[in-house]
């Protein structure tokens, strides 16, 4: 069964259903998560609130984009001891079309929003198969 998002701003942004995504979270995917960053030494990142998704496709709607980026990318900005902190945010996709990167250590494919040279964004590739696999065992 295929459920609805209308907060979405995307028609094609897709959303899984489980039935504990607790349990899918803390035993599947943050540790994927975790150690996807630690390669990168990121040490402050969290995912982007729920519904507040998006897809590639909504980057052409250029006013959309930024309200958007504004919205749950640098909600958070914030200055510590005279330096600009950024909580790097995520979103876990199921579409690999947005993940043209492949991490040579991790093998997980991603992509990534800069901010001069700092990482604010990531889409995360997590394969619908690898999912089914993890909750049938």
């Amino acid at each position: 069964m295929v459920s609805k998002n209308i907060k979405s701003e995307s028609y094609f942004v897709t959303y899984l259903s489980v039935k504990n995504n607790e349990y899918l979270n803390k035993a599947l995917i943050d540790p994927l998560v975790d150690n996807f960053f630690r390669e990168r030494k990121i040490v402050n990142y969290q995912s982007i609130i729920e519904n507040a998704d998006i897809s590639d496709l909504d980057y052409s709607k250029k006013d959309k984009f930024f309200e958007y980026l504004y919205s749950y990318i640098f909600n958070d900005i914030y200055k510590k001891d005279g330096k600009v902190e950024v909580v790097t945010k995520y979103c876990i996709t199921l579409d690999k079309e947005n993940c043209p990167q492949k991490c040579e250590k991790t093998e997980i494919f991603y992509d990534e929003f800069l901010l001069y040279d700092q990482p604010v964004f990531y889409f995360i590739y997590l394969d619908i198969q690898d999912i089914f696999n993890f909750l049938r065992k």
